[in-house]
């Protein structure tokens, strides 16, 4: 058997072997390596003196391999897949997840749990992370269907998830805010009681989009004595902003809607009237990623409240 020599060769020396094979031409190779064409034919002259092969044959347009060239890049290939299936079976050792999780948020809001998302993506790189925004209503269309592994929706949200079928973890305690007009009369105040909407024009994420949001804020009204007077409905809080804006009257949504925006709308929580941003996945999501996101959420701390 032919005595192999490889002290003087790099695993870079292999990779770059690779890519003239498929390029046919050491300048192409080179651009594709960040290398120069002198450096790329350097190092391939080298590989074949310490492995005494003739891989290539040259002419003035193109390198070609030889039979001996073929037979290497072949068996090269394979160990190639095989280097990268090494490195991310590692990571599945060291980390015991890998694959792709998908992430839902709801579009008119912040991404709660950025910084843990950002964190959670640095220390798993062997886990595609994809993450989606979309209003309630496909939000839960896409959970039903299997395309997202878990949402994150507000608890008012989640009547519909009270099944077997479904597991819902509230995260995060989120007061409800009153959304209006710097100018609104209420715009001052620090805090609103709830009998404080009595007869003021209230804008309405509508029912089908929302039935959650309907329900609670019926039944938060009616424990108040409290007659709701609904100047619109829309289908998602982002459609009302307009409105905000000319002074038409007061959205109802969670604090994590429209954080650190629109300068001319004041944000003032309701009393007594928490919520929750809630995490809600199938029962059955096999998923290996799945827990270890939630273990990786479920004990963050909350974020300092928005300005304003």
């Amino acid at each position: 058997m032919q005595d192999i020599r490889l002290y003087n060769l790099q695993l870079l020396d292999l990779e770059l072997f690779l890519a003239v094979a498929e390029s046919g031409s050491f300048t192409r190779a080179g651009e594709q390596m960040f290398m120069t064409q002198s450096w790329v034919s350097k190092r391939i002259s080298l590989m074949e003196r310490e492995l005494d092969l003739n891989l290539f044959t040259r002419n003035k347009r193109e390198v070609i391999l030889t039979p001996a060239g073929r037979v290497l890049e072949n068996r090269l290939r394979r160990i190639y897949s095989e280097i990268g299936s090494a490195i991310q079976d590692a990571h599945i050792a060291q980390t015991g997840v890998s694959g792709v999780f998908r992430l839902g948020f709801l579009i008119w809001g912040t991404i709660v749990f950025q910084r843990e998302l950002e964190a959670f993506i640095e220390e798993n790189p062997q886990v595609a992370v994809e993450v989606y925004r979309h209003q309630f209503m496909e939000l839960r269309a896409r959970l039903y269907s299997g395309q997202l592994d878990l949402i994150f929706t507000i608890s008012y949200d989640c009547a519909q998830f009270q099944n077997s079928g479904y597991q819902m973890l509230n995260i995060r305690p989120v007061p409800l805010m009153a959304y209006m007009h710097k100018k609104h009369h209420l715009a001052g105040r620090t805090e609103l009681e709830v009998e404080d909407l009595q007869g003021e024009a209230l804008l309405m994420v509508d029912e089908k989009a929302s039935p959650g949001f309907c329900g609670y804020v019926r039944q938060l009204f009616l424990a108040h004595n409290v007659r709701p007077m609904v100047a619109h409905y829309a289908h998602d809080g982002e459609a009302h902003i307009a409105s905000v804006l000319l002074n038409r009257g007061i959205l109802l949504a969670s604090q994590y809607l429209l954080v650190n925006a629109w300068e001319d709308i004041a944000r003032v929580p309701i009393r007594g009237a928490d919520l929750y941003v809630t995490a809600v996945w199938k029962t059955q999501n096999s998923n290996p990623v799945l827990k270890k996101f939630l273990d990786c959420i479920s004990g963050s701390p909350a974020p300092p409240p928005p300005e304003g």
